[in-house]
């Protein structure tokens, strides 16, 4: 018997296998598909800082993050660079197999092709039934990512919301910079992105994508065919469309009898930007510690793994309660709002309070920040009164949606999209 099992083989699953088999625990990690990395979903950019803090392997760094361009509905556009790098791009392929390689070397085993179809949980320990035959530990770990089938089996609650999101990767001219593009015929809710990089043999490329709080595919298809990225993408290219869902709350319980919640699988997630692999390494590394006192005082109770919850919202649940809140506001901005708030940042007053409070792992300081400018509270009350009482209260408080039987699931699509119109 193995003192844990982990479901599900990317970032947030790896890291914890190799926490706990470093720690002298029997750990096996069962991944549905038949290779580590596969399919990738991410755009892969990572804060710098989180490659010291976790103790992560650096050979997957494609280059590293100096500039951002933003781009507003008008055609406005805001530059923002940095001295030292704040973030890298990574090849998310070869990061989970770095960390897989790491989780081996620590003493995991990982399980390939070993979709988990049913957790039995029994008065002594945890049985998965998978596609490559029954395993048993004493606890589990769900790191399933943005895939929720297991979740009701074991009583645990699911996500009430998600943006949805689609990207691909294609041919593009080079450039230094990241770009985002706003707007409600852009990406409705939220933002595009064209993130340029070399790859391994030095090519160059884009992870062209958008988030969108509807219609993700059809939004993907116009900004791909728009004036910013068809001039520089030439003739038509097939490429592989990654359509995904990202949760944006995190679950009402994350853990359970013999069972924890981490990453995506818990709706861990940055309410602003949908990044995910930072808070399912931090996540992880929190699960790592609870299933360590569990696994010495033989205690896989529910009043013990509380204290997972607890942590992980003692750390960052001021973070995510913050970005919820902005993301409410921001996602009902007009063009024209978005517009004014563009011109409002080039304002010196606002302009230094950005560069002075921006992180990109953290933005619940700038939003505070922000929040306390009188400028910038002068334009939020113009919005509300602009919007009506009935959004100031839903800014407040908004109800949770209720959660469909049927939870979106990952899709691959290949589609070529023609560039030419």
């Amino acid at each position: 018997m193995h003192d844990v099992l982990i479901v599900g083989g990317g970032p947030a699953g790896l890291h914890a296998a190799t926490c706990l088999a470093r720690r002298g625990w029997a750990v096996a990690v069962c991944e549905e598909h038949s290779a580590i990395g596969e399919p990738v979903h991410c755009t892969g950019i990572l804060a710098t800082e989180a490659f010291s803090r976790f103790a992560l392997p650096t050979t997957a760094i494609l280059a590293d993050q100096r500039a951002t361009r933003f781009h507003s509905p008008a055609g406005y556009a805001l530059s923002y660079q940095t001295d030292a790098p704040e973030a890298v791009l990574i090849d998310r392929r070869g990061f989970d197999r770095s960390l897989a390689d790491q989780a081996r070397a620590s003493g995991a085993r990982i399980l390939l092709d070993a979709r988990v179809t049913q957790v039995q949980r029994t008065p002594a320990s945890v049985v998965l039934s998978t596609t490559q035959g029954e395993v048993s530990g004493k606890l589990v770990i769900l790191a399933t990512g943005a895939a929720y089938h297991l979740h009701r089996s074991l009583g645990l609650p699911l996500p009430t919301q998600f943006i949805q999101t689609a990207q691909a990767e294609a041919d593009f001219p080079w450039s230094t910079e990241i770009e985002l593009y706003f707007g409600t015929t852009v990406a409705p809710g939220a933002f595009a992105w064209v993130v340029p990089f070399r790859d391994n043999t030095g090519q160059r490329k884009a992870r062209i994508g958008l988030m969108a709080t509807k219609e993700a595919e059809h939004a993907f298809a116009r900004f791909v065919r728009s004036a910013p990225v068809a001039a520089r993408m030439g003739a038509s290219q097939m490429v592989r469309l990654r359509r995904r869902p990202i949760p944006l709350v995190p679950l009402a319980r994350t853990f359970a009898t013999r069972t924890l919640v981490v990453g995506d699988a818990a709706g861990l997630t940055k309410p602003t930007t949908g990044g995910g692999i930072f808070y399912s390494l931090l996540s992880a590394e929190l699960a790592v510690a609870t299933a360590q006192q569990a696994l010495v005082r033989e205690d896989y109770s529910e009043e013990l793994l509380a204290s997972y919850e607890r942590e992980w919202k003692a750390r960052c649940g001021n973070e995510l309660r913050l970005g919820r809140w902005f993301r409410r506001y921001a996602e009902r901005l007009t063009d024209s709002q978005i517009d004014e708030a563009f011109q409002l940042a080039t304002a010196p007053a606002v302009d230094r309070l950005i560069r002075e409070q921006a992180a990109f792992n953290s933005h619940g300081g700038l939003i505070l920040a922000l929040a306390r400018s009188p400028q910038v509270r002068n334009f939020l009350v113009r919005f509300v009164f602009t919007s009506g009482t009935s959004y100031l209260h839903q800014l407040v408080r908004r109800p949770a949606p209720k959660v469909s039987a049927r939870l979106p699931m990952d899709t691959d699509e290949d589609r070529t999209f023609s560039l030419a119109s």
